[in-house]
């Protein structure tokens, strides 16, 4: 049972804001989507777990419920933020 005190789960969190995001798209937008990704992407230290966050985020991004709610191309351009930041930490955690 969940407590008046439990944390949102991050990745419902994440998907949520770039749900809301999405749906008043414009120039910019993707700025902020980095944002909440790169907050997202700090609940998870390690290389292993940060990775597997990534992937988690993608398959919710990609989801037909979702994927019909994306404008803009936005969820294009966080994958490739995600590819950036894929690449980044695989050479930090080496």
């Amino acid at each position: 049972m969940l407590g008046a005190t439990s944390r949102m789960d991050p990745l419902d969190d994440t998907v949520r804001t770039l749900l809301a995001l999405a749906a008043r798209y414009r120039p910019g937008t993707i700025i902020e989507a980095e944002r909440v990704v790169d907050a997202y992407l700090t609940h998870f230290p390690v290389y292993e777990a940060r990775r597997t966050a990534m992937v988690a985020l993608l398959e919710e991004l990609t989801m037909p419920e979702h994927r019909a709610r994306n404008r803009g191309g936005l969820f294009e351009l966080i994958e490739m933020h995600l590819e950036r930041r894929h690449r980044e930490i695989a050479v930090r955690f080496q």
